[in-house]
């Protein structure tokens, strides 16, 4: 690989951290058209337990109707991205972290796995997938230790 090549790999990587970071920025501050337009017009979404959402307007739907109104407050934290590029697609791998309040007022715990598929559209990368593994949702008072103990065992 050139220098030229290494340069333009390290710029993808970039817009692609740039890409999660706004994800993030963009749903904790309620920006849901902002949000979506982060994603392909036929991207895919699962969230498990939550649910699965297929296409731009379904994943808004699912942002301001379910996160929005679930959690009154969210500050998304992700880290340790494992991104493997290919061309105008790439995955990416991201732990999440996300202090909240629920819609009952509880203060509270989020944390799982991210793992995302991305094109790159030629105006720049969109998420085309976005799967959440979630390892808990927990109280904040009553903390994730017996939550990920009594998973330890699966």
């Amino acid at each position: 690989m050139n220098v030229e090549e290494r340069i333009t790999r390290l710029e993808h990587r970039e817009a692609i951290k740039e890409l999660r970071a706004e994800y993030c920025y963009r749903i904790d501050a309620r920006q849901w058209d902002r949000f979506v337009d982060l994603f392909t017009d036929d991207a895919h979404m699962n969230f498990g337990p939550v649910g699965e959402f297929n296409g731009r307007d379904a994943i808004r739907d699912f942002a301001e109707n379910i996160v929005g109104k679930e959690h009154p407050f969210l500050a998304h934290m992700v880290h340790n991205p494992i991104l493997t590029i290919d061309g105008r697609s790439a995955t990416g791998r991201w732990y999440f972290e996300v202090p909240c309040t629920f819609r009952d007022g509880n203060a509270g715990w989020i944390q799982g796995v991210y793992r995302d598929e991305y094109t790159n559209e030629g105006s720049g990368w969109k998420f085309a997938s976005v799967v959440a593994d979630f390892n808990y949702f927990a109280d904040y008072d009553d903390g994730w230790a017996e939550i990920v103990s009594s998973k330890q065992g699966d």
